[in-house]
């Protein structure tokens, strides 16, 4: 965008000096990428609600099978149960399927915005098959030691435009009909402060997790190789 267009832009949504909403922040009552609705949206996000819902209960299914496979004869309660749950996978499915139930009451009430937003973070999930692959490779197929190294690096790739990228790409594109080019500013000047502090952990987390992956991918890698090199018969001499 030029100069001219994005001065049009923040005089159209109103992000000039005169016309911050509340003194700082940029007026969104008329950027399109908060206010416009979109019922195949809106369809998806109950997908994924009703997906992460019917998980949570076979995640506690499988947890009850669990404790009563290794303590047949003891009595069964939540809290003995939860022990044999995966609890970070739980507070994921849990903490996600409520937020998207409370934007499914704002929808119901005709409140709904950020549609677009929202959409695009569940991008994030895009990773997702690509770990399910390497997930299985390593678990039946660990002989197979060059696809295994390749679903790994294939992953950190994958992972990082998902859930690390994509973050800036949807920060700038809010910004962007405010006249900002950047996904950095836009943080800086264009979110307020709930939106920056939910924003940040998101991105330090999915940036630690991509680091510690990486790390990890690294410190297997020579003994990785070398098993390879033992499998496909390869020599120095």
């Amino acid at each position: 965008m030029d100069a001219v267009g994005a001065l049009d832009s923040r005089t159209k949504f109103g992000t000039t000096a005169a016309g911050l909403h509340g003194g700082r922040y940029p007026d969104d009552s008329a950027n399109p990428v908060l206010q416009t609705r979109s019922t195949l949206g809106n369809a998806i996000t109950a997908i994924e609600c009703g997906y992460l819902l019917q998980d949570t209960i076979s995640l506690l299914h499988e947890a009850y099978l669990r404790h009563r496979i290794a303590q047949p004869n003891s009595q069964r309660n939540i809290r003995s149960v939860l022990k044999y749950a995966d609890n970070t996978l739980l507070f994921h499915h849990i903490s996600i399927a409520s937020a998207l139930l409370v934007l499914h009451y704002y929808i119901h009430q005709d409140r709904d915005r950020g549609i677009y937003i929202i959409v695009q973070f569940l991008l994030m999930n895009s990773s997702t098959p690509i770990l399910n692959l390497r997930w299985w490779l390593r678990t039946y197929h660990p002989q197979h030691k060059m696809l295994c190294l390749s679903s790994d690096i294939t992953f950190i790739m994958a992972f990082y435009m998902a859930r690390v990228w994509l973050v800036g790409w949807i920060i700038r594109g809010y910004g962007k009909p405010h006249g900002y080019n950047s996904a950095w500013k836009v943080y800086l000047g264009g979110m307020r402060m709930p939106c920056q502090l939910g924003t940040g952990a998101l991105w330090l987390a999915n940036t630690s997790w991509w680091t510690l992956l990486v790390m990890s991918v690294i410190k297997r890698l020579p003994q990785e190789l070398d098993r390879i090199k033992k499998t496909t018969g390869y020599s120095r001499g």
